[in-house]
């Protein structure tokens, strides 16, 4: 877009009636690929004629846009391209973060996993053992009262014998004790025997003062 700058005038008919007179009022202007970019100054004469045909002074001539500035033709990347590729950059990233992010869950979970799983195994190990080890107890047990009850019938039968062995004991002591020296023991009786002679009347007043009977002998067992 051109502008050719010219005597302002003020604001009324921007241009003649007769629609002709809008086709005189612009130039033919072609560009060539070099010319884009520059500006083409007005010549006077031009200028004169627009004046005389009561123009504005101010023209505006359709062309194809000229570049910004020169200093964008050395640019190799425009400003779009440019801010796409951060875009596609900053999406590559987000992308390789979240992958980075789901490994690390998988191996995070993976690894609890593990463990679980050695945590369960060592779980029904310890059971497997304690029940080994209830099971040896219990054993043990039974076989301790069965020893138990045997040391208490062998202990009672013991204690049998201890008791007639005593009473044995007791009765040789008291059958002892109820016949005097050089007296025998028979049937639960004491018996002296005297060789003396002596009349039977003698006989007998002896074994009174000695607090016992006389008696005659007749059996082997007694003799």
């Amino acid at each position: 877009i051109y502008s050719v700058a010219g005597k302002m005038t003020p604001m009324g008919d921007f241009r003649p009636a007769s629609p002709d007179s809008f086709e005189d009022d612009y130039d033919d202007v072609s560009l060539s690929e070099s010319d884009r970019g520059r500006k083409v100054p007005a010549t006077n004469e031009d200028l004169q004629s627009q004046r005389s045909k009561g123009g504005t002074g101010v023209y505006i001539l359709a062309g194809k846009p000229a570049s910004p500035g020169p200093y964008q033709k050395g640019d190799p990347e425009p400003r779009g391209d440019r801010g796409q590729s951060r875009r596609v950059t900053s999406v590559a990233i987000l992308y390789v973060l979240v992958a980075l992010s789901f490994v690390a869950w998988v191996l995070l979970f993976a690894l609890a996993v593990v463990k679980q799983m050695e945590i369960m195994a060592e779980i029904k190990l310890l059971r497997s053992n304690y029940s080994e080890n209830q099971a040896n107890v219990l054993q043990e047990l039974s076989e301790t009262r069965r020893e138990q009850l045997r040391m208490r019938s062998g202990m009672h039968k013991y204690y049998e014998e201890l008791q007639d062995i005593t009473a044995l004991i007791c009765r040789s002591v008291l059958d002892n004790k109820k016949c005097s020296a050089g007296w025998k023991v028979f049937e639960k009786s004491c018996y002296s025997f005297s060789t003396e002679t002596m009349s039977w009347l003698d006989a007998k007043e002896i074994c009174a003062d000695q607090g016992a009977h006389l008696v005659i002998v007749n059996s082997e067992m007694e003799q």
